[in-house]
């Protein structure tokens, strides 16, 4: 069980991080590549640790949409929601998570969740529960994924007849804290709820509780299986997407036999991932949706045999440069490769292109200030032969995804690519409309503050900083958005081996 005050520390900066977002999330994965949907997970930690084992970490070259449900019913609702709000913190940009019903004050009071929270967390209960009822209430709504292809809505629930994206883009959603199945309290107390007020709570009721009509019947009729919300039919969908420029519907919020279920002319696709959910034999399954692909890739799998989960690892199916702390290490040597370079070179008196393994080792360690067994780990990091170290072999085999800023002021690029965090930062402070890009101009200007403060000296080459601003504008429209900008950033290895996700258009596997 996690020490409360580190369950503090996660939820305040999550909650801060919600909180900053839209009621949408905007998601483009030309830059992004692709994306897993993940659905229910109702705390089965196994499940998710084996979505992880079987396609990698969270990352900001491997994105991640959980799409609500996370808590109830499983026995570690806490672990799973720290865990997605860690992957949240630490890859805002590439890992989304929309609310599901059971994100709510009183289902997880009815389900099993607060229990959870009293079982594990005695003295603090009360302030913990206060803290993710609120952070609940700040989850973003649903998600717009463009694919380069088509354009995806993807929501817990589903839809109705009533829905207006306008005005949900618009509602101040955490006015909606305390429970769907309570109707909230008017702006003006003491008095009947507006109609604007009431359609608010009855859509946002419909997009989380809604299912698609069993029977394919037209418009929308009551849900016989819940008591909110209602059943949507084929008619309702075709004209939703129609009318908002949506290719398809991804939802969760219904257990199936196989873990996904198309149905609706394919135009609504149902992810569930808690295998096993609940006492039953179901699959569980995630989706994948590649960019510029007409439809997704859906992997089920069963944990009718799964392993107990301390046996579980991340080890089958990460590669040596996805694993998360090896990537750390080379994100600093990347960011410290001209340094790096030069003591290599003052090392190699006679440019043999050699240096001994003792200095090689103290080099690393002194540049890095990292203090680390060098000697052991030099083959994860560097060739050498019976002459000594091959230090180039380093400092080639990694570099920045950016063909156009490899160029000689590559000390301003390892600058900017060790303080990108503050960038982003600062990208986000200047984004204040949360619009996702700013222009190219007060993006030059972060740059400069940011490097005149880090140096002190006030040399900065602005022509330069210029020119990389405007290389960052990949698509020339005079401005830089966030994917821009990440894209900028991501460390590439020229030698990577064929990607691991080659894989049938619906795979099954046992675990």
């Amino acid at each position: 069980i996690l020490h409360e005050k580190y369950v503090y520390l996660i939820l305040h900066q999550a909650r801060a991080i919600l909180k900053t977002l839209p009621n949408v999330n905007h998601i483009d994965i030309s830059n992004l590549h692709y994306i897993f949907i993940v659905g229910d997970l109702h705390g089965q930690l196994a499940d998710l640790l084996h979505i992880f084992n079987a396609n990698g970490l969270p990352a900001t070259d491997n994105p991640f949409i959980f799409n609500g449900d996370f808590v109830d019913r499983g026995p570690n609702s806490v672990e799973v929601i720290l865990l997605l709000l860690v992957a949240l913190i630490l890859y805002p940009s590439s890992v989304f998570l929309n609310r599901g019903n059971h994100e709510d004050h009183m289902i997880t009071f009815r389900y099993g969740f607060e229990n959870e929270v009293n079982r594990k967390y005695t003295k603090c209960k009360t302030s913990l529960i206060d803290l993710f009822k609120d952070l609940f209430s700040w989850l973003p709504i649903y998600s717009s994924v463009d694919t380069g292809k088509s354009k995806l809505m993807i929501v817990h629930g589903g839809i109705s007849d009533r829905i207006n994206l306008s005005q949900i883009n618009s509602l101040t959603r955490n006015r909606l804290d305390i429970s769907l199945s309570i109707p909230p309290i008017s702006k003006n107390i003491g008095e009947r709820l507006t109609k604007d007020e009431e359609d608010e709570y009855l859509q946002m009721a419909d997009l989380l509780w809604c299912d698609p009509d069993p029977e394919d019947c037209p418009g929308c009729r009551k849900n016989d299986d819940r008591s909110m919300a209602c059943y949507f039919g084929p008619d309702i969908t075709e004209k939703f997407l129609s009318k908002n420029h949506f290719s398809m519907l991804i939802r969760s919020h219904q257990v199936k036999e196989n873990g996904y279920e198309f149905e609706h002319n394919n135009k609504v696709l149902t992810v569930f991932s808690a295998s096993n959910y609940n006492g039953e034999s179901n699959w569980g399954a995630i989706a994948r949706w590649d960019y510029k692909t007409e439809e997704p890739w859906i992997m089920s799998y069963t944990s009718q045999d799964i392993a107990p989960i301390e046996e579980l690892s991340f080890n089958k199916q990460i590669t040596l440069f996805e694993d998360p702390v090896y990537q750390s290490l080379m994100e600093k040597i990347v960011s410290k490769k001209s340094l790096l370079r030069k003591e290599f070179e003052r090392s190699d008196r006679n440019q043999t292109n050699h240096i001994s393994l003792t200095n090689w080792a103290d080099i690393m360690k002194n540049v890095l200030q990292i203090d680390l067994p060098w000697f052991n780990l030099r083959s994860k990091f560097v060739k050498e032969d019976t002459q000594g170290i091959l230090y180039n072999s380093m400092l080639e085999e990694y570099t920045l995804d950016n063909a156009k800023f490899q160029k000689s002021h590559t000390g301003i690029m390892e600058d900017l690519y060790m303080s990108k965090d503050v960038l982003m930062a600062l990208f986000n402070l200047i984004d204040s409309d949360h619009s996702g890009f700013i222009s190219r101009d007060k993006f030059s200007d972060s740059i400069k503050l940011l490097l005149d403060r880090g140096n002190g000296t006030g040399d900065v080459n602005h022509a330069y900083i210029d020119e990389v601003t405007s290389a960052m504008d990949l698509d020339k429209n005079g401005k830089i958005d966030v994917n821009e900008f990440l894209e900028s950033f991501r460390i590439v290895n020229m030698k990577k081996p064929q990607s691991l996700y080659d894989k049938p258009k619906i795979a099954h596997t046992i675990i």
